[in-house]
């Protein structure tokens, strides 16, 4: 894993619309047409987490669902995490 400057996730999140940085997490929520699309969205999402072998926290009420990336524990954000954001947001339209 490599952690992040400050800068580098900045760069980051300009290409990740509506993610934003909280705490060393990266932090979107989605809103779908339907429960079903945001539980098919979760579905494929993990596929790309269990290739990456990381998991984020997904909080789930309804069609609208937040997606939250990184250990609680880490010290920064990582690269993985914005592999991970990139990897759902080109399943998310």
């Amino acid at each position: 894993m490599s952690s992040l400057t400050a800068d580098q996730v900045a760069l980051q999140l300009e290409s990740l619309p509506e993610w934003s940085k909280d705490g060393n997490s990266l932090v979107k929520t989605y809103t779908f047409a339907e429960f079903t699309d945001a539980i098919s969205f979760m579905v494929r999402g993990a596929f790309f987490a269990q290739s990456l072998e990381h998991y984020p926290v997904w909080q789930n009420d309804h069609n609208v669902l937040t997606v939250r990336i990184g250990d609680p524990e880490q010290s920064a954000v990582q690269s993985r995490d914005v592999q991970l954001a990139k990897r759902l947001e080109s399943i998310a339209h």
